[in-house]
Order: C-alpha cells, then structure tokens, then sequence
C-alpha cells in the first residue's frame, strides 16, 4: 500500500503518493499529489487514508489485469466520497437529528438554512424524538450527474467524452447549486453561461485556483482578465449540458429542455481545429541535430512521432497508437493505416480513418527498418512505451514530453504543439497546388461532398498522395543516421 506524505503548502494541504516503479510508465509520472480540503489533524489524515485504499486498489488493477484506470478521476471520487458526519444535534426548536450527513458546501449551506429557519412552532409529534436523518439526493443535481456520467460509460462512450461531460456538469453543479433537477429553468442556463465565459483555461491544474469552489474560482478569475473561451468551447458545454437534460426529461426528472430557449454561439467559420503552422526558424530550432538527438535518443516514439506528423500532418494521438500491423506496403506503395482496428484506438471522426504513405525522407530514414524490427521484437503496438493509462489516449504523453521539449527549444508560445505539424503540411502543400482533396485524403480532413465518410483505401489515389507529398519541403536537414544507430 503506497504512503501517503502529507504536505503543507501555502495554497493549503496537499497528500502525496510514490507510485512503485513498475507502475510509472502505465502512470505516466513518478508522484502523484492530491488537495486535501481539510484542515491540518485528524480529519485530514483520514482523508489521506481513505485515498490511500483507493490507489492501492487501482495499481493491484493495473498489476493483476493491466486494467486501464483513470487514477485522476479515481482518487476525485474517493475524495467525494470521504463524507463529514455530524454525529448529533439540536435545533433551536428542541428537534434533535443525528447521523446527518453533509456531503458538499451546499449541503452545508442547507443544514445552516434550517437550523436558522427553526422554531418552537415547527416542531410536530414526537418531533423532540432522536430521528436519523440522511439527505436524500436522488433527484439533486449530484446524484443525477453520477449516474447519467454512467449510462455513458455503461454505452461505450469514448473515455474523454465521459470526461469532457463531468466537467461541464461540475461547473454547472458549482455555478447554480446542487438544486433537485426539477427547479432548473432557463434562467438558471442563462446564468451558466454567464459565468462559465470566465472559467479560466486549465483552472483545475494551476496552483492560483488550488482548493478553491467553482464560485470563488469565478471570482477571483473576473480580478486577473482572463481570456474568454473560445465560442467552440462555449457550444460544446452547450451541447454536453443538452445530453444531460434531455437524459434528465427521459428519465421523467424534467418536462422540458431548460437550453430550448437559449441561443447558442455563433460557429466559427474556421474548422474546429485552430492553430496555427510552425515558422521555419521553430522547425530549424526543433530540429537541430545535436538538441533533437539528445532528447529523441531515450524513446523510440519521440523520434519518430514528431517526423511522422512533419511528413503527414496526421494528428499526434493517431501516430501514438499505431500498431505494427498498421504499417503496410499497398500496390508497392508503403504506408500504414489509420484506423480503429485495435484495442485502445480511436478516430476523431469518420473521415479520420485513412492509408497515409509514407514520404521519401521517412523511408531513407529507415521507418520500415523500425517496423520490422518491432515485430520481430514481438511487439503489437510500435510505441509501447507511450501509455494510455486513463483511456483517453495514448498521445497524451507524447504531447506533453513534445510541449516540453519544445519550451527547452525557445518555441514558448502557448498552445503551440505536435499539432502545428498539420497546419505546417496542410499549409505549404496548399501553397505548392497541391488539390484541397487531395490535402484532405492525406490528413482525414472531411471532405465537401461527403466523399471520405466511408474507410477505403482509395487505391487510384494513393500515387495522387504519394507525389503530392514529394512536393512538401520542410527546409531542414534531419539528423537520421545518428539517431537510428541509438534507437
């Protein structure tokens, strides 16, 4: 069972973890460190305690059935679910409750309304009788949430989508109360997005919003001129806030959709895929050979994904979960497939799924050699080390260890990542004629007519692709034999 290390930091107490070393690669980290929202003392050691048991029980998971667990998400519940107990007390009107449960800061806020709003003439018979009292929450915004997130994973739904809906109903939760679902009106919607224009980016993850509720998060976010999210942003909370309610009505907890009366945002006339192409001194920069050998030497993955994506602007999860059995020589042509044929794989969209050839530079820099290496190595995935430990994909590492990398390289600017490779091909094929098509059947953008939403190979067009990329030029030199005697 892992220790918990207790740390008392100026944003508050925090409990810290080892994870054991033949776990951290699954983990992706060597310390895991959660707020404790408690007060130095008993209590707080208690908490400690209980998301001790919690891990303890995911990394024997992890061990014994190379599960995939979403420890972030994990160690949240069983912090949600460490409830403060009042063992007994008696209201100014003589009624004496016991064993009252008071599981959130609005349940706190309700207990205090009714001890406030007791009087000698409410009692009623046998009201001076010790009662067990148990807030009843089934028809509460909390408990719906929980079990409407379930649903959605009981179906199938994709790991980040389950994550992606937690977040939205969490600030909703935050923002309007946990209120029973029946008193939600549009103007309670209304109020949502209100607020929501100011959440920050990544708030959960910055040490200025730490042990903070939503409502003092909006508050002190409001004093430090936040960016405002992106109208995308704002249509995809109006979306997974829609899913839930019209759960809710289906499952007779509302009449109607309070979001029927809203106006959503206008969309943006871009793609929902913003960003923007690296310059060509950020890719002199990412590319240096003595900088790119030291870091790309210790994985694999971190040579190769970063010149995949230079060379077909695919998307860094789709390059991080390929298997060996993905690359593939079609009609002499080599390449390999992106697609949704193996465990753990995931697409973004119908036209995702996809043959990318594999350009010149790639096969000089003996790409097929590595492949065939891995199989031979008996290896399914030819990335193994790159984990996906939450469900969410296995190109979340890579992300991060690339994003890293690149900050080490002078390349600073915020939300800058793997994927201006895309918008690095997409944009220098355009500006050499390449046909947005053609574009499109290299990268799995949609296409116009609805063309590319059926998976094929599309075998008369693979030469079509094949030149097209012979027509990319990035403008570097990179280090390939150097790095390949070390790989």
């Amino acid at each position: 069972m892992p220790k918990p290390l207790l740390l008392n930091r100026r944003s508050g107490l925090y409990v810290r973890f080892r994870v054991p070393t033949d776990l951290r690669d699954a983990v992706g980290s060597r310390f895991l460190v959660r707020p404790l929202r408690h007060p130095p003392g008993e209590t707080a050691r208690l908490a400690a305690a209980v998301l001790d048991v919690a891990l303890s029980n995911a990394f024997r998971k992890i061990r014994t059935g190379g599960v995939m667990v979403d420890i972030k998400q994990l160690l949240k519940d069983a912090e949600d679910a460490f409830q403060l107990t009042i063992g007994g007390v008696r209201l100014p009107n003589g009624v004496e409750l016991t064993n009252v449960l008071i599981n959130t800061a609005e349940d706190e806020r309700q207990f205090c309304d009714l001890m406030a709003a007791a009087t000698p003439t409410s009692t009623s018979r046998g009201a001076k009788k010790a009662v067990a009292v148990e807030r009843r929450k089934e028809n509460f915004l909390g408990a719906l949430s929980a079990t409407h997130l379930a649903d959605l994973e009981r179906a199938g739904r994709d790991k980040k989508t389950v994550l992606e809906s937690r977040h939205s109903l969490m600030l909703l939760r935050g923002i309007v109360g946990d209120i029973p679902a029946a008193d939600l009106t549009s103007d309670h919607c209304r109020q949502f997005f209100d607020d929501v224009a100011y959440w920050p980016r990544h708030a959960t993850k910055r040490p200025e919003f730490a042990n903070l509720s939503v409502r003092e998060v909006l508050a002190k976010a409001k004093t430090m001129a936040e960016p405002p999210p992106a109208a995308a942003t704002l249509n995809k909370h109006h979306q997974r806030l829609s899913t839930f309610f019209n759960w809710l009505k289906k499952n007779k907890h509302l009449t109607e959709n309070p979001l029927h009366g809203l106006v959503r945002q206008d969309k943006d006339d871009a793609e929902e895929e913003t960003g923007r192409a690296f310059t060509q001194e950020e890719l002199d920069a990412i590319f240096e050979p003595t900088a790119y050998v030291a870091w790309a030497a210790k994985y694999p993955h971190r040579f190769w994904v970063p010149i995949l994506a230079l060379y077909s602007g695919a998307r860094v999860t789709e390059l991080s979960q390929l298997y060996v059995a993905d690359v593939e020589v079609i009609n002499g042509i080599p390449g390999y497939h992106i697609n949704r044929r193996f465990p753990g794989q995931k697409l973004k969209n119908k036209a995702s799924r996809r043959f990318v050839p594999l350009a010149q530079p790639v096969l000089d820099a003996g790409f097929l050699r590595f492949a065939e290496e891995a199989k031979a190595a008996g290896q399914a995935r030819l990335f193994p080390q790159l984990p996906n430990n939450d469900g969410g994909g296995f190109g979340k590492q890579m992300s991060k260890q690339f994003s890293a990398y690149l900050r080490k390289r002078g390349v600073t600017e915020s939300g800058l990542g793997m994927h201006a490779f895309r918008h690095t091909l997409a944009t220098r094929l355009a500006r050499a004629k390449v046909p947005l098509q053609t574009i499109g059947k290299i990268t799995g953008h949609k296409g116009e007519q609805g063309t590319l939403g059926k998976f094929y190979i599309d075998e008369p067009t693979l030469h079509e692709r094949l030149d097209a990329l012979a027509l990319f030029e990035p403008g570097i030199n990179l280090p390939w034999v150097t790095v390949l005697e070390r790989l």
